[in-house]
């Protein structure tokens, strides 16, 4: 095949910026570039095609008759790329799936079941972008959020997942010589670890429990509920879990509920997306998963 004979791509630019929008200094402003490199890339498009693209020392800028036969190919050259570009990306964006989720939710809850999704859905790719803050969802860099909505964002749409449970977690070691359940007041006792993002949690429990002069220690915090968990299966205090996030540590004993109730939270987890992207096709799929995985989850109360 015989070589392709081009002129300077970045001429080509710089003559179709100047020519749509028919003045040499707004071409520069939208191709961030002095006014001389515009007309300095012109000139040396103009060298390399062997005739003028514009009528000399005329304001606005004025194609000559050769420029006036050349921009619509060149113009229609440039359309195209783009729409196929656009149209790439549109075909790559449907099949590529961001998830900002919580880290304890992703660690604890949803990727045990992300092999399921990917199963049912083998088209989908699916990107994890964990958060140590629950509530704020990042629009510009995910497609979606699986949050604890504290607080909610105009122009964001909420879908309601299940509801948040508190409940006081510790290791059984903690509490060998005590009979269970517990009296509220036996927290005096032990040091309540916190998560500092979440301050309320022990609050809202103690109020539920009747109990009013205990408070989390200062001396011991955490980012999230899954060091404080940790920290609790370590014996260094009881922690409070929030709905089914350490579901596997009750199973194997690791951890125990010392007391006999838990208290609904305010808030329930949910998922959210921008609101002009309700309907887009991959975060329905993502919803109805979701909506399924809740609903065969018996320890969780889902929002009906």
């Amino acid at each position: 095949m015989s070589r392709r004979s081009f002129p300077p791509l970045r001429g080509l630019r710089v003559f179709e910026a100047v020519a749509r929008l028919g003045n040499f200094d707004l071409a520069a402003r939208e191709l961030n570039v002095t006014r001389s490199a515009v007309s300095h890339q012109i000139r040396t498009l103009e060298d390399a095609v062997g005739f003028e693209l514009f009528e000399r020392n005329h304001r606005p800028a004025r194609l000559s008759d050769a420029g006036q036969t050349y921009y619509p190919v060149l113009r229609d050259a440039f359309d195209r790329i783009e729409q196929s570009t656009k149209a790439l990306a549109l075909e790559r964006d449907a099949d590529e799936l961001v998830i900002q989720v919580y880290v304890t939710v992703a660690l604890k809850w949803l990727i045990p079941r992300l092999h399921d999704f990917e199963q049912r859905h083998p088209e989908m790719r699916v990107r994890l972008s964990t958060s140590y803050v629950d509530w704020d969802f990042d629009e510009e860099h995910a497609d979606v959020g699986f949050i604890l909505a504290r607080r909610k964002d105009a122009g964001l749409h909420y879908r309601p997942l299940f509801r948040a449970e508190l409940s006081p977690v510790c290791s059984p070691l903690l509490v060998k010589d005590q009979t269970l359940p517990l009296e509220p007041e036996a927290l005096r006792d032990h040091t309540l670890l916190h998560v500092y993002t979440a301050q309320e949690d022990w609050r809202y429990w103690l109020e539920a429990a009747g109990v009013s002069d205990i408070q989390p220690s200062d001396r011991i915090a955490f980012d999230s509920y899954v060091l404080a968990q940790q920290a609790a299966d370590d014996g260094q205090g009881v922690a409070m879990t929030l709905g089914p996030f350490a579901k596997d540590e009750l199973r194997s004993g690791r951890l125990i509920k010392p007391f006999d109730f838990s208290v609904p939270y305010v808030c329930w987890w949910e998922l959210v997306c921008s609101a002009k992207d309700r309907h887009a096709p991959k975060i329905e799929k993502l919803a109805t998963w979701l909506t399924e995985q809740v609903r065969l989850d018996p320890e969780i109360e889902e929002h009906s």
